[in-house]
């Protein structure tokens, strides 16, 4: 608003008090007073909604709606421009209703001269600019206290997880130092009764009385330890997000069939037989080979770790479709799975498998020993592929591990036609 011209809207159905009042405003000293008339409350009330106005004037009694009515609607409507309300008469109830309703001032007819015009208007204006100032600062306040509490359940969640992570790791080097101390005190111990014997001058003596066990039981506690901190390097670089893939497109009924040749040595020393059967037709994927080899060679090497001897395992690759999307679309997948003949797994223990250092309490058929870290590599292997990988059982049937991988929109185009 330019405080040398100011707009105002004047809504009166009587065309002499219209007039009056207009000579008022071109009375007042220094001030330029850019009047438009309106006679109805139809017409006040698209111009109060339409805004472009200082200030309004307006008459109490008009048509079928009185004055009151207006300023209703127009708060109704959330119009800025305050309304200073004229009346011909001094009634102390419309002065009160009046300002009830939301109008700045109230000024009866006949006894107002252009001095007591000017500065009500003035006051008017000024009072209105102040409410819109303060419901301003009110707003930024209301928004920096929301953004205050956000941030504050921001920051209380992430203090929430970091407590978590640090009890997760305190747990995860707990549990890595007590499976490393005790192959670490089988080989020291071993190891100084080796020494021993070579001061005492008799290394045939121990060869002859078990030093080739001794030696089995070193290179198995070492390759134990081994297993370990390769595991805890995995895990630990995947938590990193450094889980760097090299993916490329792989014949997976072909990765299948090697990975299964690599563990036949294994199974024969438990008398079992590993079964691959394949869908024809199966869509190449695009995978880390190496990466995907180490998922397959866990669940296998477990399956046949909790097999009985004698048992056969079956591992299959088959295509599929996976769950649909937002759009109603299923995409192209390929499912590996490895089904054993062991003890199976209970209920309660499956939600533990995929967690660092999370065992079932299912026992190895050949006294093999597990990090406990080889199924939550998997499931991070899998999932930064973008695939799923679960597990079904019933105790004393045996366990299927299923994985599933996406195919890539390329390789579904070709498998379709």
């Amino acid at each position: 608003m330019n405080d040398s011209e100011i707009k105002v809207l004047l809504v009166d159905d009587d065309e002499v008090d219209h007039l009056v009042t207009r000579r008022l405003l071109r009375d007042v000293p220094r001030t330029r007073y850019d009047v438009t008339w309106l006679s109805s409350s139809d017409e006040a009330i698209q111009a109060l909604r339409a805004g472009g106005y200082d200030v309004c004037l307006l008459d109490f009694r008009l048509d079928a709606r009185t004055g009151l009515d207006v300023v209703r609607e127009a708060n109704h409507v959330g119009c800025a421009i305050p309304i200073i309300m004229l009346t011909g008469v001094g009634d102390e109830e419309i002065d009160i209703a009046a300002m009830s309703a939301g109008v700045a001032d109230y000024l009866v007819k006949g006894r107002f001269d252009a001095q007591n015009l000017e500065r009500t208007i003035r006051y008017a204006i000024e009072h209105k600019r102040t409410q819109l100032k303060l419901k301003q600062y009110a707003d930024t306040l209301e928004e920096s206290n929301r953004q205050l509490v956000q941030m504050h359940e921001e920051l209380a969640a992430k203090n929430a997880e970091l407590v978590r992570l640090n009890e997760e790791k305190n747990r995860f080097v707990g549990m890595a130092a007590h499976d490393l101390r005790n192959p670490l005190g089988v080989i020291l111990g071993y190891s100084d009764f080796m020494l021993m014997s070579h001061r005492r001058g008799e290394p045939s003596s121990l060869l002859k009385e078990g030093g080739v066990e001794i030696v089995n039981m070193i290179r198995s506690s070492s390759k134990f330890m081994l297993s370990l901190i390769n595991d805890l390097l995995d895990v630990s670089m995947i938590e990193l997000g450094k889980l760097n893939l090299d993916r490329k497109s792989t014949d997976i009924v072909q990765l299948v069939a090697s990975n299964v040749a690599l563990n036949l040595v294994l199974a024969g020393q438990k008398n079992m037989k590993l079964v691959v059967d394949s869908d024809e037709g199966v869509p190449r994927v695009d995978v880390d080979v190496h990466k995907l080899e180490q998922v397959l060679n866990n669940l296998i090497s477990n399956a046949i770790h909790y097999s009985p001897p004698g048992t056969t395992i079956r591992v299959r690759v088959q295509g599929g479709r996976g769950a649909k999307d937002a759009c109603g679309t299923a995409g192209a997948e390929v499912i590996l799975s490895v089904k054993d003949e062991g003890p199976g797994i209970a209920a309660e223990d499956i939600g533990k498998l995929f967690r660092p250092f999370g065992r079932a309490r299912t026992v190895s058929t050949g006294g093999e020993r597990s990090t406990g870290l080889g199924l939550a590599i998997a499931q991070r292997i899998v999932e930064g592929h973008g695939g799923r990988i679960w597990v079904d059982s019933v105790v004393s049937k045996g366990a299927t591990f299923f994985v599933a991988l996406p195919v890539a929109p390329s390789e579904e185009k070709e498998e379709a036609a």
